[in-house]
This record gives structure tokens, sequence and C-alpha cells, in this order.
């Protein structure tokens, strides 16, 4: 430290480090969190700040025993309303295009400047597009559950319960610790569909396109 600052070190997509070994029996993952814990707790030379986009991982180092007094959980979240509305009104859409915009999209970055990018080349109404996104989400959605195989007959049953619930109230709050529709919640986490926030045990849909997409299973 010099001037009395603090080094911060950020680390993204730690996930990666999951499952490799510096020998037999110790795990990278785990000698990497300890030495966060010494950096921060035990010697007080930086704060650490860890990134991943699979918040089912983040769940499992979150609720590691030395983790969970010495850290917080940040859920970064997508863009509000009025953001949103604020970006795309000085990019020149009109205010019933923005509302149809945030209604498909949400505040998602990702997703909006990827619809500004197909917009740019006129090849399509911007409704065309968001249906086109729409039923993209779809088919992801639609071939990890029907032609994966990594989701059974039952598992089906807990995610259509899932969705509905998150239709219905924005959220899905777990409160059964059923081995099956855990592991729906991990399955739909680790590619980015559903979205696990560990610090309410809600499930979300990552984005406002995948609601839309799951209006149309129930459908």
């Amino acid at each position: 430290m010099a001037g009395g600052k603090r080094n911060v070190l950020i680390f993204d997509e730690i996930q990666s480090l999951e499952n490799i070994y510096v020998d037999k029996e110790r795990e990278l993952l785990h000698e990497f969190l300890n030495f966060c814990v010494r950096l921060t707790k035990e010697t007080h030379l930086s704060h650490v700040v860890l990134l991943s986009s699979n918040t089912i991982f983040i769940n499992k180092i979150y609720n590691n025993a030395k983790l969970k007094v010495t850290s917080k959980f940040y859920k970064i979240d997508h863009l509000s309303f009025n953001v949103v509305k604020e970006w795309l009104n000085d990019e020149g859409f009109s205010s019933d295009d923005i509302d149809l915009i945030y209604d498909y999209l949400g505040g998602s970055i990702a997703h909006i400047q990827k619809l500004m990018r197909k917009l740019d080349r006129k090849e399509k109404s911007l409704k065309e597009l968001l249906d086109e996104m729409v039923q993209f989400a779809w088919s992801e959605v639609n071939l990890f559950l029907e032609y994966s195989k990594k989701i059974d007959r039952e598992e089906k049953k807990y995610f259509y319960e899932i969705i509905q619930d998150i239709l219905n109230k924005g959220y899905y709050i777990k409160t059964k610790d059923d081995d099956k529709i855990i592991s729906v919640i991990e399955k739909f986490c680790e590619i980015e569909i559903l979205f696990f926030e560990p610090s309410n045990n809600r499930v979300y849909a990552n984005s406002r396109v995948y609601e839309k997409a799951f209006e149309r299973f129930i459908k």
C-alpha cells in the first residue's frame, strides 16, 4: 500500500479454475481461495473481487466456510428502464420503440447491442428482429430441454414449474431441497438461461428475452 491506498485485484470468470488440480490432493481453486483469504483477512494487503457469470459456481464458493464470513455477494444486474430509455433516446429511438425493445430484451446490454447491429443492416423491421431473437432464445432452451439428453422427464416437469413461477411472480424461490429441482436449476444456470441469486435463493430468467421464450413454452 502507498499513500493509504489499498490494492484491488479483480479476477473474472474464475469458474475456469474448477476441477483443476495442483497435484492429486490439492485443488487449484481451493488453493486460490485460500490465497485470497490470506491477502484480505489475514495480511490486509488487498481487496479481491471475484467475478463469474455462473451463479451456481458463485453460490458454491460464497458458502465456503472461509469466504462466508469474509466476503459479500454483489449482483451485477441488467440496466434499469430509465437508463435504457436515456441510452436509446440518444441513439434516436422513439418512445414506442424503446418500450417495445425493453419489453423484449429488458436491460441486457449484450442483447440490445446485438439488436442495434442488426438494425444497422436494415434487413428487417424492429418487431421482426425482436421476434427473431425470442425465437432463437426459444430454440436454445428447447434444444437443451428436448435433445441434449441432459434433462430427464421428471426434471422437465420441474423446469415447467420453475418457469411458470418466473412468469407469474418474476422469480422462483428454491424452498425444496429436492435433488431434481437443484439439478434443473444448476443445469440451466450453467448455460446461462436461468440465474440463481445466492443471497435470497431466488431463480430468475437470465435475461428478459428468455422470459419471452418461456411464455411460448407455457402457451
